[in-house]
């Protein structure tokens, strides 16, 4: 009779329990349901089954049922009564200490879901029980779930599925793990890799197989920022934010700035700007502090340069074709420019000759005949004194931007020289005016 009142008093007690922790998730927003298995199954692609045996498994790890779902919260206390002879039966088992079955379990990743047992999980749980002896079927699925899965994951869950069936990474790299917290950012994964792949077959003047430009794009693009952001500890500053959301934002900053230095190259107005359109398109506090970040680190700035300047080298392979060429500039957004100059000598060579002229061709007649003979007069004259901190080919675009703006003024065609000369009289050291149309200020 005692056991039968101490049973009676555990169910209450754990039903009282269960009513608690659903006030306290009422006011916290966070979930306490069980994951519903169907669900989980309809939304995920799955790799087949096998059978694993007897396992003794850490109930903190189930988290799902099959058809209970409704019947138990999160932490498997009953929310109802309809079961509740059921419970206290297993609970006097319990008492008594008599041996019971093996509950049986279905494991998808780090998760557990009951196929039989929930009663006999919910009051080992409740007893303080750490582990449970169960038969386990694990079903393969390549996306990740861990105890801290809820139902609201499994749309990111689903699209992080499609990502990954649709590219194919985790069997091209099978150690890449890209989670995020936002719906629709896979999508934009998928935009970064069609993109990589359309400048993979520009340089290569072929169509490129699409699992290797996604080989490509996670070894060169996506790896390179993880390792620059893991360098200088900003994923500490940002725990709790998943790796690839700061990667897309970063990447979407870049963007944005170079996007912006091309019509407003001042560092501090198209940073503004570039801040502007980040925030708008993610109004995350998160994303504010990462914009505090990147606006004052080096890093970012080293990052941005790099990644131009190697998108700039693997379309143009000016270093292959003319050893020793140094055409580095110091603010994002200007090696496309310099690609638009490439373009338009190769359009005026073809005009001269009548004849389509081959991209190598243009780039070694636009290096040596437009760009040395200019960088050759900056070095001459020692016109980078007069601008600190800057490189030879910022100055070659500003004397060129220099020089068609002046055209418009006058009216006139102006010499290269001479708009050299009137760009270091207006904005060089010792100028008062505004740098603006330069963006050496």
């Amino acid at each position: 009779m005692a056991i039968d009142k101490l049973a009676h008093d555990d169910f209450d007690r754990a039903r009282w329990k269960a009513f608690w922790r659903k006030v306290t998730t009422l006011l916290t927003g966070k979930s306490n349901e069980l994951l519903p298995f169907d669900e989980v199954r309809g939304r995920l692609p799955l790799k087949g089954q096998h059978y694993l045996g007897m396992r003794q498994v850490s109930i903190d790890k189930i988290i799902g049922s099959l058809g209970r779902y409704r019947d138990f919260d999160r932490a498997f206390l009953p929310v109802q009564t309809r079961t509740r002879d059921r419970w206290i039966n297993i609970d006097k088992a319990h008492h008594h200490q008599v041996n019971l079955p093996a509950v049986d379990l279905i494991k998808m990743g780090d998760i557990y879901f009951v196929k039989d047992g929930n009663h006999r999980v919910s009051v080992a749980r409740e007893r303080g029980q750490e582990f449970i002896d169960a038969y386990v079927v694990e079903i393969e699925t390549p996306v990740t779930l861990t105890a801290e899965t809820v139902v609201d994951d499994l749309a990111l869950k689903q699209e992080y599925a499609m990502f990954v069936e649709q590219t194919g990474l985790l069997s091209l790299r099978p150690e890449a793990v890209l989670d995020t917290n936002l719906p629709g950012l896979y999508q934009r994964l998928l935009e970064h890799i069609d993109t990589h792949r359309w400048y993979l077959g520009e340089q290569r003047g072929t169509d490129v197989p699409y699992p290797e430009a996604v080989a490509s794009w996670y070894d060169r693009v996506y790896q390179p920022v993880i390792s620059t952001l893991r360098e200088n500890n900003v994923l500490k500053t940002f725990s709790g934010i998943p790796e690839t959301d700061l990667y897309l934002w970063v990447m979407d900053y870049q963007w944005y700035l170079r996007e912006v230095y091309q019509d407003e190259p001042a560092d501090q107005l198209a940073k503004a700007e570039g801040s502007r359109q980040l925030v708008k398109n993610y109004p995350l506090p998160a994303v504010k502090k990462l914009l505090k970040v990147m606006r004052n680190a080096g890093w970012f700035d080293e990052l941005v340069l790099e990644q131009e300047w190697i998108a700039f080298e693997a379309r143009t392979h000016l270093s292959e074709i003319r050893p020793g060429a140094c055409v580095r500039t110091s603010i994002p957004g200007q090696y496309k420019i310099f690609l638009e100059h490439i373009d338009v000598h190769r359009y005026y060579l073809g005009e001269q000759r009548s004849a389509e002229v081959p991209y190598s061709e243009a780039v070694i007649s636009w290096y040596d005949h437009v760009y040395l003979p200019l960088a050759g007069f900056i070095q001459e004259h020692g016109i980078l004194e007069s601008f600190s901190g800057r490189t030879e080919a910022d100055l070659y675009l500003w004397i060129i931007r220099h020089q068609n703006y002046l055209r418009g003024v006058y009216g006139d065609d102006v010499p290269v020289e001479q708009a050299a000369e009137y760009l270091v009289s207006d904005f060089g050291s010792g100028s008062t005016e505004k740098k603006k149309n330069t963006g050496s200020g």
